[in-house]
């Protein structure tokens, strides 16, 4: 009996920091894991469709402990993408919100950015950005964020990595001769930190505000771990509430081009730095985390204890409890995998993650998100 007992609780216990709690600001999530925010196309002329709305609540009720909804934009210049840039978009997101508050416990945060300037094959580069359009940036992002919150959401996430406007303020490819850039990093962050300031004041001292940044944009000339680390630190010096760690994912080696006649940041356009933001199988499980880690421990030098979430290719759930407990992340960002199958952390959970349907991290969810019918896993249409 004794053993039988012994055995039912080191079972019960295999999973002992992924099922922990953790508190971002004053919102308290039940357990370390975090769909991170991908774009699935689902979500036409900017609104909340159903098909968006059960999407998500799909996988709320897979048990992942809070949800990041990938990229919705600020400006509304025209622009294919989910949007909070008018009041027109809140009642739609609005219900979608409380039917996951009313049948999980899952948080649920929009990734707020802008976008640079752009036409069909054109792409404006940071260096051109008008300066006198920087204020009226911010404001967009005041009152996407304002939006956010009366739609019930979470928190809000700041989308500052990849291709999008304030990623390439941060960059190192950044050689503005204004405030707004160049060898500084002080004014490299400037735009953000303004962006995050103005956002705080207008949200409070409670409402929980996190960040996604680029640990290493992978291309040459860009940013590396010796910027984004000490990024990093100021930001948490600041306040965010969390840091979640991308990479790559920029239009400086995409080559082809997307629908919009754009260079797309992501695989299959991408060049190496998208196939290092959506690794693929013969990549490495766990292949970013290394830059994560390095931001965390960064933020932790430098006193502070903020939340550092990591991704790419996290592909089981002992994999993310050995992350967690070696204290590489403080939280889990699992997204194709959950994409894949939705119950990803309840059949962990629950002692049957060997149920769980594994992700070939083929992107064919990406690319369907993009030009197909939405970003559903094909394996399960052609297997279930």
């Amino acid at each position: 009996m004794v053993k039988k007992a012994e055995s039912k609780a080191a079972k019960k216990n295999k999973y002992e920091k992924l099922f922990s709690p953790i508190a971002i600001n004053k919102m308290e999530l039940e357990n370390r894991i975090v769909m991170a925010p991908a774009h699935e196309g689902l979500a036409h002329g900017g609104f909340c469709t159903p098909e968006y709305s059960d999407y998500y609540l799909r996988r709320a009720e897979g048990g992942a402990a809070m949800i990041v909804l990938g990229a919705l934009a600020v400006n509304p210049r025209p622009f294919p993408a989910p949007r909070l840039s008018g009041d027109e978009y809140v009642p739609g997101y609005k219900e979608m919100v409380a039917r996951i508050h009313k049948k999980t416990n899952c948080k649920i945060i929009p990734q707020l950015y802008d976008f640079v300037k752009a036409a069909r094959g054109w792409r404006m580069d940071i260096n051109d950005y008008p300066a006198e359009d920087i204020p009226k940036v911010i404001d967009y992002f005041e009152a996407g964020a304002l939006r956010a919150r009366e739609c019930g959401f979470d928190g809000v996430e700041i989308h500052a990595a990849h291709g999008v406007l304030l990623a390439d303020f941060l960059s190192l490819k950044n050689t503005r001769k204004d405030e707004y850039g160049g060898k500084k990093l002080e004014n490299r962050m400037r735009f953000t930190v303004e962006v995050y300031e103005r956002m705080r004041k207008a949200l409070g001292k409670n409402y929980p505000i996190g960040i996604r940044i680029n640990g290493d944009e992978f291309i040459i000339g860009g940013t590396t771990m010796v910027q984004s680390t000490a990024t990093a630190a100021k930001l948490a010096e600041l306040g965010l509430d969390y840091i979640s760690v991308s990479v790559g994912g920029k239009y400086n080696d995409s080559y082809g081009t997307d629908p919009w006649g754009l260079t797309f940041p992501y695989p299959p356009w991408g060049g190496y730095s998208g196939f290092r933001c959506m690794p693929e199988i013969y990549m490495p499980e766990a292949t970013n985390i290394y830059i994560a880690e390095a931001i965390r421990k960064a933020v932790r030098k430098a006193g502070y204890k903020t939340p550092i979430m990591g991704a790419g290719r996290i592909t089981t759930p002992d994999l993310a409890e050995r992350l967690l407990q070696e204290e590489r992340i403080d939280l889990a960002g699992v997204c194709r995998q959950i994409i894949r199958d939705p119950d990803w952390p309840k059949k962990a959970k629950e002692g049957r993650a060997k149920e769980i349907k594994k992700c070939a991290y083929c992107n064919n969810c990406i690319e369907t998100a993009t030009v197909g019918p939405g970003g559903y896993c094909k394996l399960q249409k052609e297997k279930e």
